[in-house]
């Protein structure tokens, strides 16, 4: 069958004519028949065809659409007539229209500010109580209630789903203006890139295969995978809000590695639709992203000696990628609510120290030294885009098998040792590269060769992925106190295996090292004990000692409460606490939560007996 030469033409004025704003009404004109206002919606207040569209109302504000479809919250003062005004935009004539003052002969002198904030305000409330929380979608992507994409393009709505009726190329979609869609309302806002018009091809031959080409030449780490993972998350950032979970991606790399090219080809293929910040903090870009689900790329987020603000921002991507709820307190007493749902991209020479939940939310990708005797990659911002508008339209096309092909990969993730969420993160990486790639769900080779690639016990992103209780024990045995021994202080953990009797110690003279060791650790809440024929660590649920310890740790305390500690100290497997667990330290009875010492000590450091 022959391509029809002129499809990309009747698609532009098909899109021309959905998105159209309404004509200009022209002058006002009486053809009421001298002043009476036209005739009003079914069952309300305003005029049939209004171009502003009342939402609802919330305490004193009321919610509009208004005339250009952008998002307008207006308080009953503000109903004057420079706000309503203002609502009508260049549709200014239609108040007259509406709403006309007349003379004794019936000619219009004007229009009535009161009659029209009356009606708007009427017809606002008779909307209902109306929540912008939740009701509200900005630039991006996301699915409606029934699981089907809807693209906000900031001047159009893309909207999918068998319902839409095909367009020329057969596809599932429509485009219309920027309004509500089902119980969303999708504010208008600046013009970000469409998907292509047609169809794209899978494979060597695809839009896919062609970034992924591009992304290789850069000398990464892992060269079977890294290349593929970073074009999994810019389709992903295409997808932002439409995804349950959004992946997040961390490049690192010495300079000369080519992290900024890189950055050029994401501005590139994403064009006007991400935010690309350096240097920014976590309010500045919550803020910047309002309703949107636009993905967020940050550059030159280094380690520094005071991470406080860069932990800020990893907390907002760590939220962004469950769709977690930023509440902020104002200073007129109304909170603030904002649901981040965008994918985050780091780079940096150097990784800050993360926390596993933050770590394992990530795909570290390293990138190594270029070689200097190959041509530099070509970026070319015109190509880069055009690519951007193919793969779109890859994932558009393709979105019907994602969720199928997501659990082939998360199954396959999981029993190669991933929990939970390395299977969110490296699953859903992997599922939206397989739908800009291919046109069928993965096969079981396919889905092996990804097995042995990402292997939980093999990469980076797992390298420091040890439980709470794990990672408290390691701080607490590893922490140097002021106990001294030939020279050197020694750690809690040489103390707990002195007091144990784990390793034999000479005696020199009368001093016995191991009643010294127990009365060092009493001074830091804590003290091995027998206790039903078996050694425990008795660590103290309150203790200043334990206090100094963790201090500036996420096991902190204070004072006249239970330690942070308490609850990790709790998960260790065959930890005690309750009645029978109280402990003399220091000289006061404490209560205590009671470790098994081979929890602490391997069992062949212990002595042999004779």
């Amino acid at each position: 069958m022959t391509e029809d030469p002129f499809q990309d033409v009747r698609q532009t004025i098909q899109l021309a004519e959905a998105v159209a704003p309404p004509p200009n009404p022209g002058p006002p004109d009486s053809e009421d028949g001298g002043g009476g206002e036209r005739r009003s919606r079914k069952g309300g207040d305003l005029p049939e065809g209004c171009p502003v569209l009342p939402l609802g109302i919330q305490g004193e504000v009321c919610w509009y659409l208004d005339a250009e479809r952008q998002l307008r919250a207006l308080k009953a003062k503000d109903h004057s007539r420079l706000g309503v005004q203002s609502l009508f935009g260049r549709h200014i004539a239609k108040l007259y229209d509406y709403w006309p003052r007349t003379d004794k002969d019936g000619a219009v002198t004007g229009w009535r500010p009161e009659r029209a904030a009356e009606s708007l305000m009427k017809e606002a409330a008779r909307a209902g109580v109306w929540d912008v929380f939740g009701r509200v979608r900005g630039p991006g992507t996301w699915q409606d209630d029934q699981g089907h994409l809807v693209m906000h393009l900031g001047d159009a709505i893309l909207t999918t789903g068998p319902d839409r009726g095909p367009n020329p190329d057969g596809a599932m979609h429509h485009l219309a203006q920027p309004g509500q869609v089902g119980r969303h309302v999708y504010p208008s806002a600046a013009a970000i890139p469409r998907p292509a018009h047609r169809r794209q091809p899978p494979g060597d031959t695809g839009p896919a295969a062609q970034l992924l080409t591009l992304l290789q030449s850069w000398n990464w780490r892992r060269p079977d995978c890294d290349a593929h993972l970073l074009m999994g998350w810019i389709g992903a950032a295409m997808l932002g809000g439409a995804l349950k979970w959004r992946p997040l991606a961390w490049i690192t790399g010495e300079a000369g590695t080519g992290k900024s090219t890189l950055h050029d080809v994401l501005q590139g293929v994403l064009a006007d639709a991400i935010v690309s910040v350096s240097d920014p903090t976590a309010a500045g870009i919550w803020q910047k992203l309002g309703h949107a689900s636009l993905p967020v790329a940050i550059d030159e987020l280094e380690n520094d000696e005071d991470n406080r603000s860069t932990y800020k921002v990893i907390k907002l991507a760590r939220q962004a990628a469950s769709g977690g709820v930023v509440l902020r307190g104002g200073a007129d007493h109304h909170g603030t609510e904002f649901q981040a749902r965008s994918c985050f991209l780091f780079s940096s020479i150097l990784v800050p120290p993360l926390l596993t939940q933050d770590r394992s939310r990530m795909a570290i990708l390293e990138l190594l030294e270029l070689d200097r005797s190959a041509p530099p990659p070509k970026v070319d911002r015109a190509t880069m885009m055009d690519l951007g508008a193919r793969l779109k339209r890859r994932l558009l096309d393709g979105w019907p098998r994602f969720e199928e092909t997501l659990e082939a990969y998360r199954a396959q993730l999981t029993s190669g040792g991933h929990g939970a969420r390395g299977s969110d993160q490296f699953g859903t990486l992997l599922a939206v590269a397989d739908l800009m790639l291919h046109d069928h769900l993965p096969a079981g080779d396919e889905l092996a060769v990804w097995s042995e690639r990402l292997s939980a016990a093999d990469i980076a992103e797992q390298d420091d992925a040890a439980r709470d209780h794990e990672r408290w024990l390691q701080h607490l045995l590893t922490s140097v106190v002021d106990a001294w021994r030939g020279g050197s202080k020694r750690t809690i953990g040489r103390l707990v295996e002195e007091a144990a009797e784990v390793r034999q110690y000479e005696q020199h003279g009368e001093f016995d090292y191991v009643a010294d060791a127990n009365d060092l650790l009493g001074n830091y809440g804590l003290r091995v004990i027998r206790k039903d024929e078996r050694s425990w660590l008795a660590v103290a649920n309150s203790h200043q000692g334990l206090q100094a310890l963790f201090h500036g740790s996420q096991w902190s305390g204070r004072s006249g409460t239970a330690g942070g500690w308490v609850q990790s100290a709790r998960r260790i497997p065959g930890a005690r606490w309750g009645q029978g667990c109280l402990v003399r330290l220091g000289g006061a009875a404490s209560r205590c939560t009671l470790i098994p010492i081979e929890a602490i000590v391997q069992q062949e450091d212990r002595p042999t007996e004779a």
